[in-house]
């Protein structure tokens, strides 16, 4: 993909409002050349700071800026394929359930496991066997951040079931 190509593709994709863009759009702007071809070239854009390569197989339209929320709605990108809510210490934290913010976003996933360190943040993913059904009741859809969210009593019960730090976990009496 020429440099060319490259901005009138990203110029396209921000008028429809596109500040995350998937390898695959680009590659389909491109003509589907070979994966080989299209990497190094997209590397050669990114050394050359064209583009930003927000996360793997993702880049930043450099004619849009990423939304308030964009670290939160970068997981729908990351994970198309997997039902997956905020949970632990992010939603813990939102609450005041805990005192510290959290250095990073927790997903509850019926995915992988996985860090994704992004250029917005890092995103931490936490495979459940959880059936997503028994999620019904205790998620709320946030439409500003594009996610699903736990309430604070299932995010307690994440954080114990995936043993993590329970002793940041304020005493029920000095919760808000």
């Amino acid at each position: 993909m020429n440099r060319k190509l490259l901005m009138e593709s990203c110029r396209t994709l921000a008028a429809a409002g596109a500040w995350c863009v998937p390898e695959s759009t680009l590659v389909g702007f491109a003509g589907y050349p070979t994966k080989d071809y299209f990497r190094v070239a997209m590397a050669r854009h990114v050394k050359a700071c064209i583009i930003e390569k927000i996360a793997p197989t993702l880049y930043s339209n450099p004619f849009l800026s990423p939304p308030a929320a964009g670290l939160f709605r970068l997981t729908n990108f990351l994970r198309p394929l997997d039902s997956f809510y905020l949970s632990c210490e992010s939603v813990l934290s939102e609450h005041g359930w805990i005192s510290q913010l959290p250095f990073c976003l927790t997903f509850v996933t019926t995915g992988r496991s996985y860090r994704y360190s992004t250029l917005l943040g890092d995103i931490d993913f936490v495979h459940t066997e959880e059936d997503p059904v028994s999620w019904l009741g205790h998620l709320q859809r946030n439409e500003e951040r594009q996610v699903w969210e736990a309430s604070p009593e299932k995010a307690l019960a994440d954080l114990q079931r995936y043993k993590r730090n329970l002793g940041l976990v304020l005493p029920e009496h000095q919760r808000p």
